[in-house]
């Protein structure tokens, strides 16, 4: 077989080489031709039609279908709905067991008394759920994990008689500025120069006027 420079087989066909060519004839397997693989890819047969002295048209290349080898054969169509009338007893109407303690018998039922066995757990004559159970565990890891080492009662986060005015320290949208804007406050969208603003009161609550012009000095 020819190589190339770097020493790898030259599979390209060309001219005089020995390359077969051929998707039709059949060799044996030192052979190997253009589709050597797709016959590997067919194997193992149940029956060859080439390798045997008297081919018989009748007989199929395999005695199974699909991956089934254990000679079984998969049911048809036909076969899988015609067995839905075994299914039949399990949709007629059965007589279910009826139990001693029902929704009206419920609140004459008397299931604490003493019977001799005990009341949870292994030996008890009804079951019971565990004491704990549907308990809510609402402790979260942070809070186990990171609990203050000493008790102490945390500070209010301000005076009780403490006046909130930080809205004086806001700037409201201007009136004379901002003119060309979509922010209108209120039902109407005209233009307002009032100069009153959200927070006018508290402004003159936190920034007392002062007198601008100094007094005479004498």
């Amino acid at each position: 077989m020819p190589t190339d420079i770097v020493g790898l087989p030259d599979y390209v066909e060309r001219k005089g080489s020995l390359f077969l060519r051929s998707n039709q004839m059949y060799y044996s397997r030192a052979t190997l031709n253009s589709n050597w693989h797709q016959a590997r890819e067919a194997e193992p047969k149940d029956f060859d039609i080439n390798t045997t002295d008297k081919r018989n048209m009748c007989k199929a290349t395999y005695e199974r279908i699909g991956d089934v080898t254990d000679g079984s054969l998969p049911e048809t169509t036909y076969q899988d709905h015609s067995a839905q009338v075994f299914l039949k007893e399990y949709f007629t109407e059965q007589q279910p067991r009826k139990a001693m303690i029902d929704v009206s018998t419920f609140a004459h039922a008397n299931l604490d008394r003493d019977t001799g066995a005990p009341t949870r757990g292994f030996g008890s004559v009804l079951p019971h759920h565990n004491p704990d159970f549907n308990k809510h565990h609402l402790e979260t890891t942070q809070r186990a994990d990171y609990s203050p080492p000493h008790p102490y009662t945390p500070a209010s986060e301000r005076p009780p008689d403490f006046t909130d005015n930080s809205a004086a320290y806001r700037k409201c949208h201007s009136q004379f500025t901002d003119t060309v804007d979509y922010r209108r406050t209120g039902w109407n969208t005209w233009q307002d120069e009032s100069g009153l603003y959200m927070n006018s009161a508290a402004k003159q609550t936190v920034f007392k006027p002062t007198n601008t012009i100094p007094e005479r000095l004498e």
